[in-house]
Parts: structure tokens; C-alpha cells; sequence
């Protein structure tokens, strides 16, 4: 069964809002719709690299001597200008520690049409450097980038990316938590702490810029310009992740998915893990910013939880065995990996739920490259981006809309 949407309040004890032990995977019977039609094979005259880009490189677009993971992009309507990620790499920017994991952004260049047009990479930029230029001493990992789509889908964006990292020498005031969460600009800059307490397992920041969610070892923080306020209390919060303007975040516990807002109020969704949101209700009203689709995992399947109030579609959208799955910020494209390819599914979030296009594979892993395993997705999902179990960080581009 799945725990019905009841809400708790954040003052509540940390067991208030957990599943009962009996929850399973997935309530079959709220499935809908086809499994997924992107095959773990697949072949064809097309060529399915041609329209794909290895966008984590040296400055002379060489392979890099590091591993690229935890691509995510800029939600900043068509453009997505930035795709940031994490690497091992000691040859892509900056001065970095060998062996050491830290953040950066590849920023897109070239001309930008309006319907998206092929995506040029640009520079590389290492977000996670030490005070005065110097190597990062230590892990930093899971980036989180904004940028907005305005109205009349106009672009706005981005400026920060947040980060966890077990450093101490980001900023002047250390990591006395052991590990926290940091933000800074899309190309680095002035790197700031997130003060919260406990140490933090998981960070998100809102799409303007405004908010950002912090989970630590002793509950769900919500930083607003500033002002942190504890939303839940409760150990455990892992892969947090907010909507454009921040009001709503989902969150996984103890292999159970939940939304919270802004006012601590919680609702159990489903059982899963690795919850994606999309980018919330556009336009107004009174559901402003409220999420819409979360995309998550759950056994050997890439899902869509499909959220309208109190009503709740659940989806399977496909086989999944990469590490990630996600979803736009529209919440209607979902993309996963199937081994050595990255399937991309979409199906609308209207009272149809009508499933459409993309059954041929948007992206593979070159050969030698292995299977696809964390996964990113543009905006209007014209673009998706994935990093390869080899090593490699690829962009592909789906096509103009």
C-alpha cells in the first residue's frame, strides 16, 4: 500500500512522518500507461552519438584524467546556459587536489536561438577552490544550480550553485560541521557557508536564487535570503530537491518519498528513492511554485508521481539501471538510463497523462565508455545530459521546440 497524502507538522518527532514497515515499492494498481519503450537495445541506421557532446574536458577538448558525475542543469528556459557537475579531473580548470572530487559548471557559448538551438560548449569553471586560489583540501560533491524561466518563457539566470563539501579551507570560517553545504556563483567567485546546524547530507537551492534547502543529520533547513527556519526534525533526509521559486521541496527518508513547504506541513507521495522534482505551478495563484511531478526510482524502474492536490497519478516510465533518474522543469519529460543508453519518456501532466514520442534512445555511452548512470534533462528537454560509468560527461541534443 502507499501511505496516503496526510499531513504532519514539522514540530512533530522525527517518527511522525515515517512509512509504516509495510509500505512496498510501488501500489501496482495505480499504474498507468505503457512501461517505457526504450529498449536496453537498440539499433538502427541513426547514428546516435552524432547529436552528442562530451561537454567535461580539458581546455583544448581532450578527454580529462578524472571521472565526471551528478550533471544537473541550469533551469534557465531554453538557454540552460551552465550544465554543473562533479570530477575527479586535475586537467579540466583550476588547481585541484588529485584524488579530490570538486564542483564545477561548463558554460555554454555561441549563438542561443529562442527553440533551442545545438549547445556549444564553452568554458570550464571550478567552483570549489580554496581560499586564495588554492586546492580545495578536501570532497565536494552535489551541485544544485538556478535560473528561472520568466514569463513569456523568458530565460533569467543563473547565478548560484550550491554544493556540499567536507573542505576547510572554502571559507575564512572553516566547516566546523564537518561537512556543509557552500554557495557560489555560476563561475565561481565568493563562496559562502550555509549556517545550519549539524552535518549536511544534502543541498538544494531554489531557481532564483532565493532559497536554499539544506538536510543535515538533524533535520530539513530552509535558508531564505538569510533567515533559516527547521522544517522537519528528523535524522536521515537525503536528495532534496526544490521548485523554481523554492516553496515546496521533496526530500527521501528511509526509502520514502515527501513534499514539505514552506510552512513545515509534510505529505507522504510514495515509496522510492532519488525524488527529482520539476520546476512547480507556473502562473500564479495560490499554488505558485507547488510541485507538480516528482521523478524517482523504485526496484528496476524509472517512475513519475504526477501530484494535482490531493490527487496522485503514479507512472512507469521505463526500466532503469542507472543511478539517477529526472525530470524537466515542466515535469512531463522524464529520462533514465537503460544501460548504455539514456531514454527519454514524456507524458503530459494534464487529467490525460497521454504518453508520447522519444522511443529511440536521446544519448549513448560511446563504446568503452560503460552504461549511463546519473542523468539531467534541459528545461524543455531539449537537451539531456548523463555521465558515463567509464568516466565521461555527455550532452545530447534532442532537438528545437
Amino acid at each position: 500500500m502507499i501511505v496516503p497524502l496526510g499531513i504532519s507538522s514539522a514540530a512533530e518527532p522525527a517518527g511522525s512522518a515515517a512509512p509504516p514497515a509495510s509500505a512496498s515499492v510501488v501500489d501496482q494498481s495505480l499504474l498507468r500507461g505503457k512501461s517505457g519503450r526504450c529498449a536496453k537495445s537498440y539499433s538502427s541506421g541513426r547514428n546516435l552519438q552524432a547529436k552528442q557532446r562530451m561537454i567535461a574536458r580539458t581546455p583544448t577538448g581532450g578527454v580529462p584524467d578524472g571521472v565526471a558525475s551528478e550533471p544537473v542543469f541550469s533551469r534557465d528556459s531554453r538557454r540552460n546556459k551552465f550544465v554543473a557537475y562533479t570530477s575527479t579531473t586535475t586537467s579540466t580548470a583550476g588547481i585541484v587536489t588529485p584524488g579530490k572530487r570538486n564542483v564545477y559548471t561548463v558554460e555554454r557559448t555561441g549563438k542561443m536561438t529562442r527553440l533551442a538551438n545545438n549547445w556549444k560548449v564553452g568554458r570550464q569553471h571550478l567552483l570549489s577552490d580554496g581560499l586564495g586560489g588554492a586546492p580545495a583540501n578536501g570532497d565536494s560533491y552535489s551541485p544544485s544550480i538556478s535560473g528561472f524561466t520568466g514569463r513569456n518563457d523568458r530565460p533569467r539566470g543563473p547565478r548560484q550553485v550550491a554544493f556540499l563539501s567536507n573542505a576547510t579551507n572554502l571559507v575564512g570560517a572553516g566547516n566546523p560541521t564537518g561537512t556543509s553545504a557552500f554557495v557560489t556563483g555560476t563561475r565561481g567567485g565568493k563562496t559562502r557557508r550555509v549556517d545550519v546546524p549539524g552535518a549536511a547530507q544534502s543541498v538544494a537551492i531554489s531557481g532564483d536564487s532565493k532559497v536554499v534547502y539544506v538536510a543535515t543529520d538533524r533535520g530539513l533547513y530552509r535558508e531564505d535570503e538569510g533567515k533559516v527556519k527547521r522544517l522537519v526534525l528528523a535524522p536521515g533526509i537525503t536528495n532534496v530537491t526544490t521548485t523554481l521559486n523554492g516553496v515546496q521541496a521533496a526530500y527521501e527518508r528511509g526509502g520514502y518519498i515527501y513534499v514539505v513547504n514552506i510552512g513545515g506541513g509534510v505529505k507522504g507521495v510514495v515509496a522510492g528513492h532519488e525524488p527529482r522534482a520539476d520546476g512547480g505551478v507556473p502562473n500564479g495563484g495560490p499554488r505558485l511554485g507547488f510541485i507538480r511531478a516528482i521523478a524517482y526510482q523504485a526496484g528496476n524502474g524509472a517512475f513519475r508521481a504526477a501530484l494535482d492536490g490531493k490527487k496522485r497519478n503514479i507512472q512507469r516510465m521505463g526500466t532503469s539501471t542507472g543511478t539517477s533518474v529526472a525530470t524537466n522543469v515542466g515535469g512531463n519529460g522524464v529520462v533514465f538510463g537503460n544501460k548504455g543508453y539514456l531514454c527519454l519518456e514524456v507524458s503530459l501532466l494534464d487529467s490525460t497523462h497521454r504518453r508520447g514520442g522519444y522511443n529511440i534512445p536521446q544519448g549513448a555511452c560511446p563504446a568503452g565508455q560503460g552504461n549511463v548512470a546519473d542523468v539531467t534533462v534541459s528545461s524543455r528537454y531539449n537537451y539531456t545530459a548523463f555521465s558515463c560509468t567509464g568516466g565521461g560527461l555527455f550532452l545530447h541534443y534532442v532537438g528545437p521546440k
